[in-house]
């Protein structure tokens, strides 16, 4: 058990990218940002991989990288907001990830990304709603995907980067060493 990866979800902006990294570097883990790695390896950005080939294109790549992700060991994982829309990668998540979701409220979300002017320009809307109703009527599909696959929930709303990675470490620890 030691070796088991984990796998942080949860919607956008709820430091799923950052926390991982803390993260990882606390247990001695390598990191993989699910989607630093598949916008690196197609050579554009995920609103322009969208424009393109759409969200299917995009949501198979990464349930594809997820099956890849899930041979290896000792791994922590910042997936995408939306890798739990995937049946099978909801299956992989809860056979070969110790799962965390990461919650914030649908205000804390979208304060995050709008002080994130980087975000909202290479992230593409996924309902073509303003931002605020998306994160409502997105946030409210996803939930009990999310609930489905999640080990664990971690609730961020105004805590420090790395007191979140150190709660993971803790129960981590007790759950899994």
């Amino acid at each position: 058990m030691r070796l088991r990866n984990i796998a942080l979800i949860g919607f956008r902006a709820t430091g799923k990218s950052a926390v991982g990294e803390i993260l990882a570097r606390k247990l001695g883990r390598q990191f993989v940002d699910m989607d630093q790695r598949l916008t690196s390896e197609s050579g554009r950005d995920i609103a322009t991989w969208v424009k393109q080939d759409g969200w299917d294109s995009f949501r198979r790549s990464e349930s594809a990288l997820l099956g890849i992700i899930s041979e290896q060991k000792g791994l922590v994982v910042a997936t995408g907001g939306g890798i739990v829309l995937d049946p099978q990668s909801r299956r992989l998540l809860r056979k070969h990830f110790f799962t965390v979701w990461l919650k914030a409220t649908p205000q804390t979300i979208y304060t995050r990304l709008s002080s994130d002017p980087g975000s909202l320009a290479t992230r593409p809307s996924l309902s073509g709603l303003p931002v605020k109703e998306e994160i409502l009527k997105v946030l409210s599909e996803r939930k009990p995907l999310y609930a489905q696959v999640a080990v664990i929930e971690i609730d961020t709303e105004g805590k420090q980067l790395i007191r979140i990675a150190d709660e993971i470490v803790t129960l981590f620890t007790e759950r899994c060493l």
